[in-house]
């Protein structure tokens, strides 16, 4: 699979910050009730990409709080690589939801 368009970085950005807004718009209890992991493959800019979406309740170090974490991937080099592009964020039950950190990404495992 060829390497990742600057036009397909800027779509697919567009795509996961799109579904972040809409995610945003939760409560901490509808996040809850989200799936574990909720994927589709999709075409952007002429590419395939793999758009998923995971809920965490046993992120680490985040205790009570529920992490949402919205990825598109782009697979190359036979499947064994993939260009990805993540966003996350966090849901508490006792503070407004907020923008996961680069830090909180990695540990889930991204």
């Amino acid at each position: 699979m060829a390497r990742p368009t600057p036009e397909y970085i800027a779509e697919a950005t567009r795509f996961v910050e799109t579904k972040i807004h809409g995610l945003r718009q939760l409560s901490y209890a509808e996040a809850s009730l989200l799936p574990e992991v909720d994927g589709a493959d999709v075409v952007i800019a002429g590419q395939k990409a793999s758009i998923t979406t995971f809920r965490q309740t046993d992120a680490y170090q985040l205790g009570d709080k529920i992490l949402v974490v919205v990825l598109a991937a782009n697979p190359s080099f036979f499947g064994m690589t993939a260009f990805h592009i993540e966003r996350g964020l966090v849901f508490s039950p006792t503070e407004p939801v907020r923008t996961a950190t680069e830090l909180e990404l990695q540990n889930s495992g991204g």
